[in-house]
């Protein structure tokens, strides 16, 4: 998905919060879209990004580097846990939890060193007669109450999952509406215009005067 057509989405209620879009290869990217009603930051994570090895938020293509993928992850964890310790990592990691492999222990020690743990217990991505679960939510379980199902919306080839934290509370800002008097030289001319229409023997009819 390339910059123009990201451009061009628009969801209710959401926001365009961070993005990736390839430069050399077809197909592919990663966005994030966030509420209008939680307030958030986007961190600049443009100097990780590579094409199929790092695509931050988060992805990395099946043919991609995994060392290089790994390295450059724990550099962008532990630049981000200097700021927050409340760390949400989702996305298509291309690592099958399904099956007992050398990419998944990995991975999963690595999480583990920042207190992240996998939730999502389902294959993601059913195709023929295969299914997978390569797409996956990472969190601090310790601090959180979850739970976590699939949704299929029919978008991708990749169901979606939502992940619900029962024991987080996020503070809805207060919008405050002030009214302000535009003054210009259009609506001086307008103001102007208007005085000349006034009856103004009403106005002076409550002044006395003495001699």
């Amino acid at each position: 998905m390339g910059t123009e057509e990201i451009g061009n989405i628009n969801l209710s209620q959401y926001t365009l919060g961070a993005t990736f879009s390839k430069q050399t290869y077809r197909h592919g990217g990663v966005c994030i879209f966030v509420h209008k009603n939680i307030q958030f930051h986007s961190i600049n994570l443009d100097q990780y990004n590579r094409e199929k090895d790092l695509e931050i938020c988060t992805y990395r293509s099946p043919t991609g580097n995994f060392s290089y993928f790994l390295d450059q992850l724990e550099y962008i964890l532990n630049k981000i846990c200097k700021t927050s310790n409340e760390l949400i990592l989702c996305g298509d990691l291309n690592i099958n939890y399904l099956n007992d492999n050398s990419s998944k222990h990995l991975l999963d020690s690595f999480l583990a060193s920042f207190s992240l743990l996998s939730t999502v217990q389902f294959p993601t991505r059913i195709f023929n007669n295969s299914c997978t679960l390569i797409d996956n939510i990472y969190i601090n379980t310790c601090n959180h109450d979850f739970t976590v199902h699939p949704l299929i919306n029919g978008l991708s080839d990749h169901d979606a999952q939502i992940i619900t934290l029962s024991n987080i509370f996020i503070s809805v800002p207060r919008h405050v509406f002030s009214f302000t008097r535009k003054i210009d030289r259009n609506s001086i001319s307008k103001f102007t215009f208007l005085l000349s229409y006034k009856n103004w023997e009403d106005s002076f009819s409550f002044f006395f005067f003495e001699s």
